[in-house]
């Protein structure tokens, strides 16, 4: 199986994975947000992406606001590389004790079905 694709946009927080034919973005990336050390999103992704299944990929990644102060939460869309496996997609919920942390955990999995509608309440 193909390894998964590390080929990703930031931007305000919000990480999205770039197809194989689409170019990187010719803008430069905007500036980290001050709470944060250079690098460490990428850090997070690369760290998530170890959770996954090897035919998985990162579709889209969201930082979130966790009611911990310390606690850095993100919010994936998952689905594996090989045509017609949207019916395989996941929302994972990953969780790192603190910024700096090396490892990550699962916190959740929703699968999503054609019929699945998702509401997420609040300002995060």
């Amino acid at each position: 199986p193909p390894a998964p694709r590390q080929s990703f946009v930031m931007v305000k927080g919000a990480a999205r994975l770039l197809p194989a034919e689409e170019p990187p973005p010719a803008e430069p990336p905007p500036a980290e947000p001050p709470c944060q050390a250079p690098g460490q999103q990428e850090r997070h992704l690369h760290l998530m992406m170890q959770l996954l299944r090897p035919q998985d990929a990162i579709r889209l990644a969201v930082r979130l606001e966790s009611a911990r102060p310390r606690r850095v939460r993100y919010l994936l869309l998952v689905r594996p590389e090989e045509a017609g496996a949207e019916a395989e997609t996941a929302l994972l919920g990953v969780d790192f004790a603190h910024e700096g942390a090396t490892r990550c955990t699962l916190g959740m999995v929703l699968p999503l079905w054609s019929d699945t509608q998702v509401f997420l309440d609040g300002d995060g």
